[in-house]
Order: structure tokens, then sequence, then C-alpha cells
């Protein structure tokens, strides 16, 4: 896997949650759903970097990071790694939605340049940060269940205890379930950098397990119901 420099240019604070600006060579800036492993001074721990927002001079990566990362701080990047989003060009209504208790690492899909080109409707608990204007935003996940009709596809958010409550939202949708479309970006500790197979961010997708560190993190949303028996 090929390494490049990068650091952290500044740390901002939205709703309460630290982020990082991360400079870097522009072809290392990870896409929506992708992440890169950010390594820093001699230790042996990687961190999983995903996209928040653009910056001209890298990027904004979406919250945690260690909290001994400052400005200045130089740091080894190895990637950018895994599965995005990919979305159909025929949406017209896509749906985000964040089970955890962060939704930055939807915000890409909300940029400017794709509101142009269909509406788009975020759900989620997790405090908001600073929104594009164009996204409508619904913090009750309560609400959530009576507006899934609206949509034509789903881009998710979600922890991997959170996946059957994920399922359990979609259960009664009035399109039902074999209809529906959208993608999950799953969060998981990912403990081996994808070094190994240890197994801790393991999901059952469809009928077989996959790892989230090498196999996703973002897996098409019917593979997830179906792995989780529905």
């Amino acid at each position: 896997m090929r390494t490049h420099p990068g650091r952290v240019a500044e740390v901002q604070l939205h709703s309460g949650a630290a982020s990082v600006l991360i400079a870097c060579p522009a072809e290392v800036v990870p896409a929506a759903g992708q992440y890169l492993l950010a390594v820093h001074g001699g230790s042996i721990q990687a961190t999983p970097l995903f996209l928040a927002d653009s910056w001209s001079q890298g990027f904004l990566a979406a919250p945690p990071y260690p909290g001994s990362w400052r400005p200045g701080t130089e740091l080894v990047l190895y990637g950018p790694i895994g599965q995005g989003f990919h979305l159909p060009a025929d949406v017209q209504r896509l749906a985000l939605i964040a089970l955890g208790e962060t939704n930055t690492r939807l915000l890409p899909l909300a940029s400017s340049s794709r509101s142009e080109r269909y509406s788009m409707t975020l759900f989620s608990d997790a405090p908001l940060a600073e929104l594009p204007p164009d996204l409508e935003a619904y913090p009750p996940l309560q609400d959530l269940q009576e507006s899934l009709s609206w949509a034509d596809f789903y881009a998710v958010e979600a922890p991997l205890d959170r996946l059957e409550a994920l399922c359990e939202h979609f259960s009664n949708t009035p399109q039902g379930l074999p209809a529906l479309r959208g993608q999950v970006l799953v969060q998981a500790s990912m403990p081996c950098s994808t070094l190994g197979d240890c197994g801790v961010c393991a999901v059952k997708v469809r009928r077989s397990w996959k790892l989230t560190c090498k196999d996703g993190p973002v897996f098409d949303l019917q593979g997830i119901l179906k792995g989780a028996g529905w």
C-alpha cells in the first residue's frame, strides 16, 4: 500500500465535535465513504480518516481523531482505501440517514454540486454540523418511518451494532424491502488496519461475512438487509 505525507493543518469545532483539516496531495483525498489510515510519530496504531468536506489543500476529516494531534502534527497516510458511495445517475430524491453519534461522513453527498441534481433530506439524532442550504434536516429518527416512501435512494451511516435497528426502520416501508435502493457506510473498529483478518469489523452481507476494513466500508443496502435475515 502506497504511503503519502500529510499534516494536521487546523483543528475545528463543529457542533461540539472536533474535526481536523488534513493537508495532503489531491490524489490522496478519499471519496465519500472511503477512508485513509493515518499514522503519526512512532505510533503503531493507525487512525481511519473519513472525508467530511473538501478543502483546496486537502480535506476536512470527520471525527473522531486522536487527542494528541495538534496543528503541525506530521502524518503518514495510507490509501485511499475501500468502497465508497456510488449513487446511480437516476437518483432524484436522496435520504441521508445517520444512526450513530455523527452524521459528518454523509455530508460530502450533500455538496452543492450534488444538490443541483436531486432533493435531499437528512435524518439524524446526532448534533447537526453546518449544513448546505439546500439540505433539509429532521433530527428525530422517529420521523423517519413516514418519510421513507419519499426517497428513491438511501445513503446510510450506521455503527455495526445498529444494523439490526436499521433493518427494523425499513421493515414496514410502503414499497417493500425488495424495491429499496441504497448503500450503507458501516462504522466499525478496525484494529488490524486491513493488515490482518481479525474479524472485529465483520458484517454479514447476504449469505457471507465481509470485512468492513477491506470489503467495505460501504455496502449495498439490500445485502445488509438480507444478511440480517429480512
